[in-house]
């Protein structure tokens, strides 16, 4: 067999069996299809009713005192000891002696200072015993009530121009004022209590030498505190100075009943929001300043309103309703007011079938099955009249 036939005789062998194999193929039984039919997303629904929706705003910010006040030395010298510890957390009363700075040198200086007046008064009561005979009794009479170890008594009123002009070329007007501003400088050197409190910090102790301005410590009014919080500016509209409050710890197991003190009118840079103070009535529940509370804040009511989860609600103003109680529908709502957790609107018919709830790959005219345990089912179910 020559090459040609050989290729020919190839060729025919390959084309049968390609044949062949197209025979058997056809032969073959294709299996049948199965058709999976996917059920519809079962949605939680609720009927949209109006009703009057109070705008509670909830917040959270920390105790402080409302009358915290820095002790800043006006004077120079060593502490000295008070009739309170000064330390940290130590409480005190109105007027006691919270410490002292030294001030014999003071002392003295005021002593010489008076014994100088003294002095000056006794060398001028002849003649006012002589020239000012109406006078005299009572300058005399302030002579003998100046006590070196006392303050300074007032001067007494002089009755003439003539008489003035007698104790000013005298020095008396020029000595007393120095003596009274003595006396103020040496009060500088005793710090007594202005409220009941406590001292939150203390920068130095007993026996530290201090120098004008060096701050001491810094105390606090016991029984006066407030919680400063911040609130959105696009809620400050809904909070009033005088608006009663509710202050409590975040677990809610102590609770204290308070009012809104004061509005800030500047906008906070750090939170970008508006500081609320309120005033924080006390109660049996122990108060601490720093400790961090949760402010319920009751604002205006928004009337034929309704409340939902915010998760329910997209782009800010769309949901889901349900039509012919399988169809989803894209729905437009007037938004009144988003809180933390839900959303106030209007804009709905009542009745409706609302969709209260996060959707995923949902979209508009899909079919969805109403859950029966739903608020919308249990509203018709108490709806069927009873047989009875």
């Amino acid at each position: 067999m020559t090459k040609r036939q050989s290729i020919i005789v190839g060729v025919g062998v390959l084309v049968i069996m390609v044949l062949m194999g197209g025979f058997f193929a056809s032969m073959k039984k294709e299996p049948p299809k199965i058709n999976f039919k996917i059920p519809p997303k079962v949605v939680n629904t609720i009927p949209v009713q109006y009703t009057d929706v109070e705008a509670e705003i909830v917040t959270f910010g920390r105790v402080e005192s409302s009358q915290p006040i820095d002790l800043i030395a006006e004077v120079s010298g060593r502490i000295l000891p008070g009739r309170v510890a000064l330390k940290e957390g130590t409480d005190f009363t109105r007027g006691r002696l919270l410490y002292r700075i030294e001030d014999p040198e003071v002392q003295l200086d005021l002593k010489s200072q008076k014994s100088n007046f003294l002095r000056d008064l006794a060398s001028i009561l002849p003649d006012l015993k002589i020239d000012f005979a109406d006078s005299y009794p009572q300058w005399n009479q302030y002579f003998e009530s100046i006590d070196i170890d006392k303050t300074l008594p007032e001067l007494p009123q002089y009755k003439t121009d003539q008489e003035k002009t007698f104790l000013a070329t005298n020095n008396i007007f020029s000595n007393y004022f120095s003596i009274k501003r003595a006396e103020t400088n040496l009060r500088k050197h005793q710090i007594y209590a202005p409220f009941n409190g406590s001292f939150s910090q203390v920068m130095f102790e007993p026996g530290a030498y201090v120098n004008p301005g060096s701050m001491i410590a810094r105390i606090i009014r016991t029984g006066s505190l407030e919680l400063k919080v911040p609130v959105e500016a696009a809620d400050i509209g809904w909070v009033k100075v005088g608006a009663e409050a509710t202050v409590s710890t975040e677990d809610g197991l102590q609770s204290w009943e308070g009012k809104v003190q004061r509005i800030a009118d500047v906008v906070n840079q750090t939170t970008q929001s508006i500081d609320v103070t309120i005033q924080i009535i006390p109660n049996q529940h122990q108060m601490y300043d720093g400790l961090y509370l949760k402010a319920k804040i009751p604002g205006g009511v928004i009337s034929q309103a309704m409340e939902i989860d915010r998760s329910a609600v997209y782009n800010g103003s769309q949901v889901y309703t349900v039509e012919n109680d399988s169809v989803l529908k894209v729905r437009e709502i007037n938004t009144k007011r988003i809180n933390s957790q839900t959303v106030v609107f209007n804009g709905l018919e009542e009745g409706e079938v609302l969709v209260n709830e996060q959707l995923i790959n949902a979209h508009n005219n899909m079919i969805v099955s109403i859950k029966q345990d739903s608020a919308l089912t249990s509203t018709k179910e108490k709806a069927v009249p009873s047989n009875n």
